[in-house]
């Protein structure tokens, strides 16, 4: 954090801030006409000019880094280091060489085993976790619907490019996805050594339909999915270590615990449901198991630098590799003294501390270490050995692009492409993106005005809001401090449990003592029967086409003007609008369910006409001379 986070706002004071209060009351309040000292009202306009006297001073003053700080995690925003580029490696099917079609037996991918792209030293990526890498093939993937019905979704995930639901278009608790899998080797889910594999997990990539990336270590600590591994009758449940896909909603990797199963199964079945249900159908494009989470960087253990030969006050040395990596709330290095039993401690301002204290100051900038004085903050021992242990990466020179083949340490060869961008690596942030960081912040604010609870909701990517809406109170309706927002899904299907979801995201932010409605829309369903002729020449597939898309769009749920009927006039003037259209033969505008030929297809305030186009039935005849 910065100083100039904060303007200089100390520029008025008490009595200047009642001048401006008197100056406003014969506009505001032109009744109250004692303006003395003893009125009071002119009591609590001091009551008042008191208080925003000593907190534009409070805001003004420049406080100490710690403070600056604290205040700024109280918003939610703690800065970190260098962000490190993050991404999938998913196995090469189109190369019969890569390890995935030749090895026969499951390895160990430790945590610190280098990653490149093939034919390049730098950047250098790590896998996220200690990793399980089993050779093998998915035989079958279906979903197991709750109704009894089976989908095989085995040939368009291998395919890879085709959206697909995989718990089906309900998605509810007693949807299971599950993924039948083959191991190459005879030694099954484990290598022969099983002990190498102790604290490994099992990654499963995910790759969903959305434009969205995958997750930080610290967005992936909780997963709404249940993992279970079925073999030779057997259930074991599988902790989920970690969940970047946001419950099969982003692009990211599953890394299942597989410590408690028993022997080494050749062949078994992974099912994978959400306990409490969806609050939307996942779609995704594909998934398949051994995809390694990478993260670029790396770790730097137990460096040495060595102390001077005679106690140095205000010793200090600078690390051997620039660009700190830590997450918010993580120390950035942690330094040993092998002279010197026990932690030594990060802190703000040496000056701060006693004579036998063990803390130094870090220099996050130029990554220069210093330690005390003797008076404040202790003394390394002569020619004591310094050991500083930390993390690096490459910043935004770590991103990139897609479709590029790798080299993991251990495998001969390329292992694997990268279908998505390697993304999300950025230098450590400057006083600019922390002002930029603190105005997006100033954003989040409650949720005061009917556009704020709109945009809200509009706003929740993972929900797939598509239009959301407040609808205006009743002159006559009570005011019981309730607010009615209406959200439209993209796919048109709001249950119950997503509306739930959008409610209780939104709800946090709303003013004390305001409660939050959140409704599905009030439509009205129809379909049309119309016969047109098409103008000489023209083909009437394609002025059929032309017709479709035109209605389509003028009817589209996200664009309609809410509260507006549809008229058989208005359906009249848009067709013959199209361009191939010569003449109208024949118009009904029929209202559903009910199946009644109307004029006008009215709708409840707030409310939306939804056309169904599928259930129409548009035909186009050709020009007769």
């Amino acid at each position: 954090m910065t100083q100039l986070l904060a303007p200089d706002l100390f520029e008025r004071r008490f009595g200047e801030l009642m001048e401006i209060g008197r100056a406003k009351l014969p506009s505001l309040a032109p009744d109250w006409t004692d303006h003395n000292a003893h009125d009071p009202g002119i009591t609590l306009m001091e009551l008042l000019a008191w208080i925003a006297e000593a907190q534009l001073y409070s805001l003004a003053r420049r406080p100490r880094r710690d403070e600056r700080t604290a205040y700024a995690a109280l918003l939610g925003f703690v800065a970190g280091g260098t962000q490190p580029a993050r991404g999938l490696i998913w196995p090469d099917h189109s190369d019969p060489n890569s390890p995935q079609a030749t090895f026969a037996q499951s390895l160990v991918i430790p945590d610190d085993a280098a990653i490149n792209v093939l034919g390049e030293d730098t950047p250098s990526f790590r896998p996220e976790r200690k990793l399980l890498w089993v050779p093998g093939r998915i035989r079958r993937l279906e979903s197991r619907l709750a109704q009894g019905r089976t989908v095989d979704l085995t040939a368009t995930n291998e395919r890879g490019g085709t959206p697909f639901l995989p718990f089906g278009k309900s998605a509810g608790r007693r949807d299971v996805l599950a993924m039948k899998f083959e191991a190459r080797g005879d030694a099954g889910l484990f290598p022969p050594r099983r002990k190498e594999a102790k604290e490994a997990v099992w990654p499963i990539g995910v790759r969903a339909a959305e434009a969205a990336t995958a997750g930080t270590p610290a967005q992936a600590c909780h997963s709404p999915l249940a993992a279970t591994l079925v073999a030779g009758g057997e259930r074991i449940p599988l902790p989920i270590v970690s969940d970047s896909t946001s419950g099969l909603f982003a692009t990211g990797a599953l890394l299942l615990d597989v410590s408690g199963v028993a022997g080494s199964p050749r062949e078994f079945t992974i099912e994978l449901r959400a306990t409490g249900g969806f609050v939307r159908p996942p779609q995704l494009l594909r998934i398949e198991p051994n995809v390694i989470p990478i993260v670029q960087g790396r770790t730097v253990a137990r460096e040495l630098h060595p102390a001077k030969s005679e106690a140095q006050p205000d010793f200090n040395f600078d690390l051997n590799l620039p660009g700190l990596r830590f997450a918010p709330n993580e120390e950035p290095v942690t330094i040993e003294i092998v002279e010197v039993p026990g932690p030594w401690r990060r802190c703000d301002h040496l000056s701060d501390f006693g004579p036998d204290d063990r803390v130094f100051e870090l220099d996050l900038a130029q990554g220069r270490v210093t330690f005390g004085n003797g008076i404040n903050g202790r003394i390394p021992p002569p020619d004591a050995q310094i050991l500083v242990s930390y993390a690096v990466c490459d910043g935004d020179q770590g991103n990139v692009a897609r479709n590029r083949r790798w080299r993991v340490t251990g495998f001969a060869g390329a292992f694997g492409v990268n279908l998505d961008h390697v993304a999300g690596g950025a230098a450590a942030p400057g006083s600019v993106d922390q002002r930029r960081e603190a105005r997006r912040l100033s954003r989040d604010h409650a949720l005061v005005s009917s556009d704020d609870v709109a945009d809200a909701a509009k706003a929740l990517s993972l929900l797939a809001v598509a239009r959301a809406w407040v609808l205006p109170l009743h002159p006559k309706a009570p005011r019981t401090g309730a607010v009615t927002l209406v959200a439209l899904r993209a796919d048109g299907i709001e249950s119950r449990r997503w509306l739930d979801a959008v409610r209780r995201r939104l709800a946090p932010r709303m003013p004390l003592g305001t409660r939050l409605l959140v409704v599905a829309p009030r439509f009205a369903d129809f379909v049309i029967r119309a016969a047109l002729v098409a103008d000489a020449g023209r083909d009437p597939a394609a002025v059929k086409n032309d017709v479709e898309r035109a209605l389509d769009k003028r009817l589209k749920l996200t664009e309609r003007r809410l509260g507006v009927p549809v008229t058989r006039r208005d359906l009249g003037a848009w067709l013959r609008a199209v361009d191939g259209v010569k003449s109208i033969a024949e118009l009904r505008l029929i209202r559903l369910p009910a199946g009644k030929d109307v004029k006008e297809i009215a709708v409840l305030r707030g409310g939306l006409p939804r056309f169904d186009l599928p259930g129409s039935s548009i035909e186009v005849r050709r020009s007769t001379p």
